[in-house]
């Protein structure tokens, strides 16, 4: 498993430069960690990538800790940002931090790519404190934007080689968090327009 993200990360490059919805996900993420959380308080960025929102947060106030499954990546972050700290995740993407170790996870276009949802969600549920914040964002997928994807882009949105795995519907997303001890807070859109936003972006909090 390593070896496939590690070849997602060869050559090492900042995927999210070339991500149109990168500047709203990062303004959303930073107005709702200001809604939710404290300056200061101690965040997780899971599969930070390249690491540019490990350090806007960083530049925010917040005590960050990126982390990815893919060396590659953990090297780009390190040199690009050296003033935030990167970690590489554990064997099957077990994360470095003791249990209850931060006030809030971002984890942005990941779950989409990774094989055991439920154990990412399991493991997101061990490091957040009680009440604890989650924020991810995935490709949306609701029932207009479905049909149309079925009917002229089928091939190209469900290509056997592309690197997602996963495809999440609202209620196969919540049905996951809930499962997985999350209570969701709310569900909204980021790029394009309702009913074919490119990514869902989700807030839910660690239940009690």
């Amino acid at each position: 498993m390593k070896e496939y993200y590690e070849g997602y990360w060869s050559p090492a490059i900042d995927v999210s430069e070339h991500d149109v919805t990168t500047p709203e996900r990062m303004r959303r993420l930073i107005d709702t960690m200001g809604q939710y959380c404290r300056s200061g308080s101690r965040v997780l960025d899971l599969g930070c990538g390249a690491g540019s929102f490990s350090a806007a947060l960083h530049r925010h106030g917040y005590e960050v800790l990126g982390t990815d499954i893919a060396e590659n990546a953990i090297a780009l972050a390190r040199t690009t940002y050296p003033e935030a700290s990167f970690e590489l995740l554990g064997p099957d993407g077990l994360i470095p931090a003791p249990d209850q170790s931060f006030a809030a996870v971002w984890s942005s276009e990941v779950i989409e790519h990774v094989f055991d949802v439920d154990a990412y969600l399991r493991e997101i549920h061990r490091v957040l404190e009680p009440n604890g914040l989650l924020v991810l964002t995935t490709p949306h997928h609701g029932l207009i934007k479905n049909l149309g994807i079925v009917l002229w882009k089928f091939e190209k949105h469900f290509n056997v080689h592309g690197n997602h795995i996963r495809y999440f519907t609202r209620p196969a997303l919540e049905q996951c968090l809930s499962q997985c001890g999350f209570q969701s807070l709310s569900y909204g859109g980021i790029g394009r327009f309702w009913p074919v936003y490119r990514s869902w972006f989700v807030t839910a909090k660690r239940a009690a």
